[in-house]
C-alpha cells in the first residue's frame, strides 16, 4: 500500500495521519477513511491505493510524486504541497478547535450544579438541597419554639414540665421571661408611649430580640422556597458570624455586671447592662448567640462541600 505519500488529513486538528488510520494520533477524532486515490506521476491516471503499478502506463508508484487529498475542497494537491489552492495549510495543526470526543461505553460525568440560562445568575448545588433545607428548617422552628415562645404558649403546646424554671428564660422574676414576653413588652410601651421607662437593660434585650425574631423570618422564607426548588447556597453566611459574635458579647457583658460590684467609671457602663430590680439572667439567653453560631457553621459546611464538588 502507498502509505508513504498519502496522508488521511484529520478534519478537526489538520493532523497528518496514516491513511489507514481509523481515528487521529493527536486529538483522537474519529477520521473518514475513504478509497484515496492514488494519481501516477507519469500519466495522472487513478489508481487504487492497493495498486503497487499503474493501470495504464505501468509505472510503479511507490516512487516519484504523489498526491494527497485536500480535506477542506477535495482537490489533488502534490504530496511535496503545504498548502492547497483553496487556501487550507497540511502544516498547521489548529484549523479548527479540538472538541473533547466521548469515549464509547464511559459514563458521562453528571453535573450537579443547576445552571441559570440567564447570563451573570449566580449558580447554586441543587444535590441534596430540598433535604438540607427541610432539616434546616425544622432546626430553625425549634430554635424560635425555645427562644420566643413565652411560656404559656409552650405548655399549651409541647410541655416542657420544669424547664424553664431551670433555665430561667432570657431573664427572670417569679416567672421565665422569652422572647415573646419582652416583644410584648416593647408593644407595649409603644402603644403607651412609655418606652423611656422600660430601662436600657431591657432595651438593649429587647434589641437581640426583634434582630433574632427578623433574622428567623427571612430564613424562614428562603429554607421554605428551597424546600421547592432544592437550591442549595454556596456562600459562607459571614452575617451569622457578625451577630454571634455581637450577641456573645452583649450576654457576657450582662453575666459580668449582673454578678458583680462595681463602682466608679465601671459602675456606669455596668448600669447599662444591669437588670431591674428583683430580675436574674437566665440560661437562655445564651440561646441567641449559639443559634447565629450553629447556622454559620452550617454556611461553612456547605461552602466546603460546593468547593470540594467545584474541583
Amino acid at each position: 500500500m502507498n502509505g508513504a505519500n498519502s496522508y488521511n488529513i484529520c478534519p478537526r486538528c489538520g493532523n497528518s495521519n496514516a491513511l489507514s488510520s481509523k481515528y487521529c494520533s493527536r486529538c483522537g477524532g474519529q477520521l473518514k477513511v475513504p478509497e484515496e486515490p492514488v494519481v501516477c506521476h507519469k500519466c495522472h491516471t487513478h489508481n487504487s491505493p492497493m495498486s503497487n503499478f499503474c493501470r495504464n502506463c505501468g509505472a510503479e508508484l511507490k516512487v516519484g510524486l504523489q498526491t494527497k487529498i485536500c480535506p477542506k475542497c477535495g482537490k489533488e494537491v502534490d504530496a511535496h504541497e503545504n498548502v492547497c489552492t483553496c487556501g487550507y495549510s497540511f502544516v498547521t495543526y489548529q484549523q479548527t478547535a479540538p472538541q473533547t470526543t466521548p469515549v464509547v461505553g464511559a459514563s458521562a460525568a453528571v453535573d450537579v450544579r443547576k445552571k441559570s440560562k440567564k447570563k451573570g445568575k449566580k449558580v447554586y448545588n441543587t444535590k441534596g438541597g430540598r433535604g438540607w433545607a427541610i432539616a434546616l428548617l425544622i432546626l430553625l422552628l425549634f430554635f424560635a419554639y425555645y427562644i420566643v415562645c413565652p411560656p404559656q404558649l409552650k405548655s399549651l403546646t409541647l410541655r416542657w414540665g420544669k424547664l424553664n424554671d431551670l433555665d430561667g428564660g432570657i431573664a427572670h422574676a417569679g416567672i421565665s421571661l422569652y422572647g415573646g414576653n419582652y416583644l410584648y413588652i416593647l408593644v407595649t410601651a409603644l402603644q403607651g408611649g412609655t418606652f423611656r421607662s422600660i430601662g436600657i437593660a431591657n432595651t438593649i434585650l429587647i434589641g437581640m430580640v426583634v434582630a433574632t425574631v427578623l433574622t428567623m423570618i427571612v430564613q424562614f422564607v428562603i429554607y421554605f422556597v428551597r424546600c421547592f426548588t432544592a437550591r442549595r447556597s454556596k456562600h459562607a453566611g459571614w452575617f451569622y458570624f457578625a451577630m454571634f459574635l455581637l450577641t456573645a458579647i452583649i450576654a457576657g457583658l450582662f453575666l459580668l455586671f449582673n454578678s458583680i460590684t462595681t463602682s466608679g467609671f465601671m459602675k456606669k457602663i455596668a448600669s447599662a447592662f444591669v437588670l431591674p430590680e428583683g430580675y436574674k439572667l437566665g440560661y437562655a439567653i445564651w440561646a441567641i448567640p449559639f443559634y447565629y453560631l450553629f447556622y454559620f457553621l452550617m454556611s461553612l459546611g456547605a461552602r466546603a462541600k460546593a468547593l470540594k464538588e467545584k474541583k
